[in-house]
């Protein structure tokens, strides 16, 4: 009953504060995720030299997704970030309807380090929340200090709109609901898909493959993608030859838009999938070879594409790091101009990428407004750590 009677509408990055986590050291950091109108980017740039936290911040921000809905959770989640003497607050302008009425709130997801009567890192007031337009203001998460070993929620008495949402995420979470469609998503709930760097495609190792689900194919709150590793289960290849599986378009619809976006319909393109052994045929001129074969910047992009367009919802955050990595000059131009087509066609993706790149800041000018995209950046600032 409750997964029918509770949906989000909008689920948009609305303000950051990491405090004393990783180089961000000396005081807390703010990043604000809005426009020069006030208004949730759906599309945010992140810039510094190497080392100043861009890394940090984006693999953070995806472990404390899954973490906030973890019943029970032991422990963070990054084997190199302690919060026993810092914290993070991710802000979020959420909108959802539910009991057949419309809500807008802030909702702060925390952990950390955060003091027991007042769990926030940085306090919002009620004038700052009604310029929003939003209505109420909610903290879920957890606390632990230097000195306890469990995780303690944050917050005080149970409130029951937000006990609804975790309830429902949490519900799905348990079932495992699968996609509906290849970037035809119905499900509301909202999710974030972390990318990091290391977007490779490796050649399958395991000798024995059959037709199976996916890993990772049910619904998560969060879910990272990283080099695919030389196991079956997670690699592009089974998820392809599980997608013709289905039989339902799905395959079909994702070899239309790998082609058009990555191959822009030339003379190499993703084919089909073969039987025996199992496995995705990429097409060039005429030869037949693996996705493990094709180019570096190329497995990155087909990455990128398959894994958003098979594990999105309605309500997704992109985090890409380093969204230049291994693309030509032209390539990295063009990336942003695929990205603002992807935000364009649904209203409740936002994409959070870092990058060094000048090409793709040359393609995004702030300053020059753009039909159905909010465009926002930060410079994380030299001496921070």
């Amino acid at each position: 009953m409750i997964r029918n009677n509770f949906i989000v509408d909008r689920f948009e990055p609305f303000h950051v504060t990491i405090d004393n986590v990783g180089p961000f050291r000396t005081h807390p950091y703010e990043i604000d995720f809005t426009d020069t109108a006030g208004q949730p980017c759906n599309l945010f740039l992140l810039l510094s030299k190497n080392g100043y936290g861009k890394t940090t911040l984006l693999e953070v921000l995806s472990k404390l997704m899954h973490f906030v809905f973890n019943p029970e959770p032991k422990h963070f989640g990054h084997e190199d970030i302690d919060l026993k003497n810092g914290g993070i607050q991710w802000d979020i302008r959420m909108q959802a309807t539910w009991k057949d009425t419309k809500h807008c709130v802030l909702l702060s997801m925390l952990a950390g380090n955060l003091n027991r009567e007042t769990p926030a890192i940085k306090d919002w007031t009620e004038n700052e929340l009604n310029h929003f337009g939003i209505q109420n203001w909610y903290r879920m998460g957890y606390r632990q200090s230097r000195f306890e070993k469990s995780w303690k929620p944050v917050g005080g008495k149970s409130d029951e709109f937000l006990d609804a949402f975790i309830g429902v995420v949490q519900a799905e979470t348990e079932l495992g609901s699968p996609p509906s469609g290849f970037e035809e998503p119905s499900m509301t709930l909202p999710r974030v898909l972390f990318f990091s760097a290391y977007r490779d495609i490796e050649r399958v190792g395991t000798v024995n493959r059959s037709i199976s689900r996916p890993k990772d194919w049910g619904y998560s709150s969060a879910y990272e993608i990283t080099s695919q590793g030389r196991e079956w289960e997670q690699s592009l290849d089974n998820l392809l030859v599980w997608l013709k599986w289905l039989g339902d378009g799905r395959f079909e619809r994702a070899r239309e838009i790998i082609n058009k976006r990555v191959f822009d319909e030339g003379v190499k393109f993703l084919s089909d999938v073969r039987k025996d052994p199992p496995e995705a045929i990429v097409n060039n001129g005429g030869e037949k070879h693996r996705l493990d074969q094709l180019s570096s910047g190329e497995k990155s992009l087909v990455q990128l594409f398959l894994r958003i367009g098979a594990h999105m919802t309605q309500n997704t955050i992109i985090l890409i790091d380093e969204l230049d990595v291994h693309l030509h000059p032209n390539w990295q131009h063009h990336i942003i101009d695929l990205f603002k087509g992807l935000v364009r066609d649904y209203p409740g993706l936002t994409v959070i990428a870092s990058t060094h790149s000048r090409e793709i800041l040359s393609a995004f000018p702030l300053d020059i407004p753009e039909e159905g995209i909010r465009k926002g950046g930060e410079i994380i600032k030299q001496g921070i750590s």
